[in-house]
């Protein structure tokens, strides 16, 4: 008798055990369970986080190149006007130069690099595909205002050496300031193009463009920068006219050539 009790209990015993054994097994997976599925929510908050943060982030650097892009849209003819001018003072045997007094670089802002390669990968898992496409056409654009821009500086800056202080044009510098005024076409042609797309772009992300900045460009001592502080739509009315917006005419084949579209 005692011994059938006795074996009975440990049957029980055993049986019991075995319940607390896998009852503390599952308790410890639904642990490690809870774990890795808190661990893996904080990653995903915290990787969508430093993409939001880069996505502001590069929205804001962006608005520099928007702003840049209004400014040179505005700019264009009056550019255009100063090519011209340049190229008849080439054309003429002798250079009279104290019709020129204005040539000088036409200093632009210096774009900021918006980080979107360091960005690419997290824009992609999180926000998926469709805004790296809209970054990636920003990012061509990008290149390219930097490309303009630089080839831009560059024409101008030969383009100085007609200024009256540095004397008379030998046919040798002649010949260096024709290519250089072929680069400076070149690159506004470049410049206003890439601006409508920077433009487009920029706008289709929602990127900032702040009218102070427009306005400080306008009022700076640079080549046509006060062609910033008109609108577009007031460059286009002028043009009709055959002048700029503060009333100085433009050269006549500039007029030939495509008028300001105002958006």
């Amino acid at each position: 008798m005692l011994v059938a009790i006795k074996a009975r209990w440990e049957r029980l015993r055993a049986s019991q055990t075995a319940k607390l054994l896998v009852l503390e097994f599952l308790v410890v997976l639904a642990g490690v369970l809870a774990a890795q599925m808190l661990q893996g929510w904080l990653s995903d908050r915290a990787e969508r986080n430093r993409a939001e943060t880069q996505v502001r982030g590069i929205a804001s650097a962006l608005h520099n190149a928007a702003e840049l892009a209004v400014i040179r849209q505005r700019l264009a003819v009056c550019m255009r006007d100063r090519i011209e001018r340049v190229r008849d003072a080439l054309a003429s045997t002798t250079i009279d130069q104290s019709h020129l007094e204005w040539v000088r670089v036409p200093e632009q802002n210096i774009l900021d690099d918006p980080g979107i390669d360091i960005a690419r990968e997290n824009i992609v898992k999180v926000y998926g595909p469709d805004l790296l496409v809209r970054f990636n056409l920003i990012d061509f654009a990008w290149d390219y205002l930097y490309l303009g821009q630089n080839e831009e500086l560059a024409a101008w800056q030969d383009l100085s050496l007609l200024h009256p202080a540095n004397g008379p044009v030998d046919p040798a510098l002649r010949a260096q300031l024709k290519q250089a005024l072929a680069d400076a076409q070149r690159a506004n042609r470049m410049m206003v193009e890439v601006s409508g797309m920077m433009r487009a772009q920029s706008t289709a992300i929602g990127t900032p463009i702040h009218e102070n900045t427009i306005a400080n460009f306008a009022a700076s001592p640079k080549l046509c920068a006060s062609m910033a502080g008109y609108t577009l739509e007031e460059h286009a009315a002028a043009f009709e006219d055959g002048t700029l917006p503060d009333g100085t005419a433009v050269h006549p084949r500039v007029l030939l050539s495509e008028a300001p579209s105002a958006p």
